[in-house]
């Protein structure tokens, strides 16, 4: 079914050049659960910072924090055990009604035998895994959400390189020992960022893939990645294999093909510099996270995003790590924790173009499945522009100021002749959007399948769905369906032949 008025803007308020507006619109979508990150520099302030941390976070009105819990500050030595630093700030937290995220991560010097205690990986999974099992008991039901070390796909933090059968092993041994010690707490995997191929990092999607292929599925219970996109929202550059959202799709591809479609990805590194390379102004910044926030949001496989971070690291704005902050250092508040207090307190995604898109899945025939994408803009090869979403088993398209869905294969034909759907796909076949009038047909059973012109003329349901495409002979044209052949001449002339 059609859907009229699909506009172009990012937001619920239309300006005077977009379409008219249609009535029919899907509810707002509720806001993706918000949190954000601590980083170590939660675990060094004084009591004073501490709780103007945690006041931050009350007044930005999100209760979940990620915390490091870091092996080489707890367990200095083997046996040796330092829990105070970090007890200290789960406390606080607890305080103020904040629930906590613990990330087990690094590696002390006595494990590792390497001089770099926060970017080797452990000696061993089994090793790992008592720790992870001690952390557990420790703090029982003080944070029962543990994220299984950080972005393993990076040199970094996982010297001396990537390797997703280790880490594996790391996410079997540790799941074990957490569900022992604390069997409701949620253990997310990967801790994927979706980096690409270099010198010190994998692909982010390789390396889930080979996770799986490890045997990790059953010992995560979501997935956790860090789809990083600055200095733009998380929706830009769609059709980029390697763009945090294609990626992103992509990932929950590769746990559907594995039987873990109804688990949920938790983004719990997102966030925009505003000094250094790649960075942008504050109130850039803002709009940046407050789009990406709503985008998250919009997809069906989405667990909560954490902002990364809190607060700035350091005075200095020369250094772009030191300045991802909702706010500075000095505690004073930028734009982007304005902007973001105020969509958290909302709660919604208010997006009409979304809610448009939503209304005319939900109204069509086809069985669409969940969203794997926010919306986004495109202009097909033909030069055509259209705002699209992609959805497990298709798209919706808005175009000319109507919306269509179509399955997925229809998609792929109509992507590959640069064509878009101009109507509902209903009773098999959708049509298109061509000079000549043309037609799309499908089923599982017979395919995609384009008829146009005097083909499509000549086509009866009767002679059921079109098994093939159109091909030319000395005769004409000839077209394969389920219950015939059809044949035009070079003159027009139409000859029907039984099946």
């Amino acid at each position: 079914m059609a859907v009229a008025g699909c506009t172009s803007g990012r937001s619920s308020g239309d300006d005077a050049s977009s379409p008219a507006v249609a009535t029919e619109l899907a509810p707002p979508q509720t806001l993706a659960r918000t949190g954000v990150g601590g980083g170590t520099l939660l675990l060094a302030s004084d009591d004073r910072e501490l709780r103007r941390s945690m006041e931050a976070m009350n007044d930005l009105g999100v209760n979940l924090l990620r915390l490091d819990i870091p092996w080489p500050l707890v367990e200095p030595a083997r046996g040796v055990w330092n829990w105070a630093p970090v007890d200290r700030v789960v406390d606080s937290a607890e305080r103020h009604g904040i629930e906590v995220v613990g990330i087990i991560d690094y590696t002390p010097t006595w494990d590792s035998k390497q001089g770099d205690q926060f970017s080797q990986r452990p000696s061993s999974p089994a090793a790992y895994g008592r720790y992870a099992g001690q952390v557990a008991r420790h703090f029982g039901g003080r944070v029962t959400t543990y994220e299984i070390w950080n972005e393993p796909n990076g040199g970094f933090f996982f010297r001396p390189g990537p390797d997703p059968e280790f880490y594996t092993r790391m996410l079997r041994s540790a799941y074990r020992a957490i569900k022992s010690a604390s069997p409701r707490s949620v253990v997310l995997g990967g801790s994927v960022a979706t980096a690409v191929d270099s010198d010190t990092t994998m692909n982010g999607l390789t390396f889930l893939e080979r996770v799986y292929a490890a045997g990790g599925g059953p010992f995560m219970d979501a997935v956790s990645i860090h789809p990083y996109s600055y200095p733009q929202s998380y929706a830009f550059d769609p059709g980029n294999p390697v763009s945090a959202m294609r990626m992103a799709a992509d990932m929950y591809d590769v746990m559907r093909r594995h039987g873990d479609g109804g688990k949920r990805i938790w983004a719990t590194e997102v966030g925009f510099p505003a000094s250094g390379a790649s960075s942008t102004d504050e109130r850039r910044q803002a709009d940046l996270l407050v789009s990406s926030v709503r985008e998250w949001s919009q997809l069906s496989f989405a667990g909560p995003i954490m902002i990364h971070e809190l607060r700035d690291r350091a005075e200095a704005a020369g250094d772009r790590e030191n300045t991802f902050g909702l706010i500075d250092f000095d505690f004073s508040r930028k734009s982007a924790f304005t902007a973001l207090k105020a969509l958290v307190a909302d709660g919604v995604d208010d997006d009409t173009t979304y809610r448009r898109i939503v209304a005319a899945a939900s109204a069509s025939s086809v069985d669409l499945g969940g969203r794997v994408t926010p919306w986004y803009r495109d202009v097909s090869s033909r030069g055509v522009p259209s705002i699209r979403q992609e959805f497990v088993n298709g798209d919706v398209i808005c175009t000319g100021g109507e919306c269509f869905a179509s399955p997925g294969p229809v998609m792929e034909l109509l992507d590959k002749q640069g064509h878009l759907p101009a109507g509902a796909f209903e009773n098999g076949h959708q049509k298109v959007g061509a000079v000549v009038q043309t037609e799309v047909f499908y089923s599982p059973r017979t395919g995609a399948h384009l008829l146009s012109g005097d083909m499509l003329g000549a086509w009866r349901p009767e002679y059921g769905l079109p098994m093939s495409d159109e091909r030319s002979d000395s005769s004409g044209t000839v077209v394969r369906c389920e219950r015939a052949t059809l044949r035009v001449s070079r003159g027009g002339t139409v000859r029907v032949e039984s099946a």
